[in-house]
């Protein structure tokens, strides 16, 4: 019998660990989802800017020539009299397309302190076409001066450096069998008339910009490993659960009864402060014995009173209350 009991507690420790790495188990992989979004790639698309300049230049001893373009050389300020850009823009899709562009174009001359438009822009405009050439408005250095210089004396800043910023916009609409293309790019470009360690220099950089995007298709995915991972959490939870159900139930079932010392114990330790073992029952003459209906009473009575609770343990456990001739007694009945 005791190697059953013995037995039945590990199985009962056994299923109870069991069970809970089971139930963490279950709430670890129900934090991962069973679908995911994929994203399909269905095609393509590309906006480009490129820009191109010429720079116009006056008689000089550096480059002895009149014309820079890009790549040639260093723009020098002072040698420059003016600067001829031109942008050509194309758009590009991986599937055909019926295009509509919409585009504009605006001019700012900046400094560290202020900002003027330039009388010269292109209002929005539409077209079918996917390659646009734009003829810029040259830079004529003495004329920018001139409103340099203007604006400074508004101002009262001076300005040392300043630059021309170019903005075109261009809005695509596109129409293909695959999905709808909206875009907009806006390839601004800064000519930059500045002071660097090779001299009175514009410079103009970021000549080529482009932007790309993605005809898409989202798809919902189920992740069956996901899932089989759910049924194996749900039958391994299953299992854990019914074996510590059927080893609790037989150790139950199988448990020697708690002895009536044991009993005992349990019942009176929530008051062992207040309870006095006694070996013999000696009552007073004459006395009054009142029955009391539970410990819990007796406990209220001893508290009330200041008095300790005696316990006589033979022949049937009985706790007592004397005060003078008066005797609080509860009998504690140990039968299961």
């Amino acid at each position: 019998m005791k190697n059953r009991i013995k037995t039945l507690k590990i199985m009962v420790g056994i299923f109870i660990v069991l069970t809970f790495i089971s139930l963490l188990v279950l709430a670890i992989i129900h934090q991962t989802p069973v679908e995911e979004q994929q994203i399909n790639v269905l095609g393509t698309y590309i906006s480009k800017a490129t820009y191109d300049y010429t720079a116009v230049l006056k008689p000089n001893t550096i480059y002895n020539r009149s014309f820079l373009k890009p790549g040639e050389g260093i723009i020098y300020t002072r040698i420059t009299k003016q600067v001829n850009l031109t942008l050509t823009y194309n758009f590009e899709a991986s599937v055909p397309a019926e295009t509509e562009i919409t585009y504009n174009l605006k001019m700012e001359l900046k400094t560290s302190a202020w900002s003027y438009q330039l009388p010269y822009s292109i209002p929005p405009t539409k077209t079918n076409r996917t390659q646009i050439t734009i003829e810029i408005m040259p830079l004529n250095r003495t004329q920018l001066e001139n409103i340099k210089s203007k604006l400074d004396s508004e101002t009262g800043v001076t300005s040392a450096e300043y630059a021309v910023e170019i903005t075109p916009t261009f809005n695509v609409k596109a129409n293909t069998t695959l999905g709808d293309i909206g875009q907009i790019f806006t390839p601004v470009l800064a000519v930059n008339f500045t002071k660097t360690e090779q001299g009175e220099v514009i410079l103009i950089e970021n000549l080529v910009q482009t932007k790309s995007g993605s005809i898409t298709q989202t798809e919902i995915i189920t992740l069956q490993d996901v899932i089989y991972q759910r049924y194996a959490s749900y039958i391994l939870s299953a299992v854990s659960a019914t074996g510590l159900a059927i080893s609790l139930f037989l150790y139950t079932r199988y448990r020697p009864p708690e002895s009536p010392e044991k009993r005992l114990e349990k019942l009176i330790s929530p008051y062992k402060d207040l309870i006095v073992e006694t070996g013999q029952r000696s009552l007073p003459r004459e006395s009054k014995i009142i029955e009391v209906n539970s410990i819990e009473e007796m406990n209220k009575i001893a508290e009330i009173l200041a008095k300790p609770i005696l316990l006589t343990k033979k022949p049937k456990p009985t706790l007592m209350v004397i005060d003078q001739n008066v005797i609080y007694e509860h009998k504690i009945n140990l039968e299961t």
